[in-house]
């Protein structure tokens, strides 16, 4: 169905049946940057979360914007190397100590 991985102001709409065609067909792509699923059943909410195949999943928020604590990047043909804030910006945000308690 809708096979291109878009970066603008695009939204595709595409009917289905129910909740397993809907993630089967969210899956059904070469990428995987993100998802989202607007629901209100925890079952399928958690559900969705464990199997979308993609490296940010979002629940009844938007699936656009970084949050800076958390590793950004996708699945599949989306992203290339290391996802971003990963590795390197645990480093850069971490300011090392060492601390010693002597026993009274």
């Amino acid at each position: 169905m809708s096979r291109e991985e878009i970066f603008g102001p695009v939204a595709a709409v595409i009917r289905v049946k129910d909740y397993e065609e809907a993630l089967a067909t969210a899956n059904d792509t070469d990428f995987g940057l993100s998802s989202g699923v607007c629901t209100t059943s925890l079952k399928y909410a958690s559900h969705f979360k464990r199997n979308s195949n993609t490296g940010i999943v979002m629940v009844n928020l938007p699936t656009a914007g970084v949050d800076y604590h958390v590793p950004f990047g996708g699945r599949k043909a989306s992203s290339y190397g290391q996802r971003e804030q990963g590795r390197y910006a645990i480093e850069f945000y971490t300011a090392v100590k060492t601390a010693y308690t002597l026993p009274l």
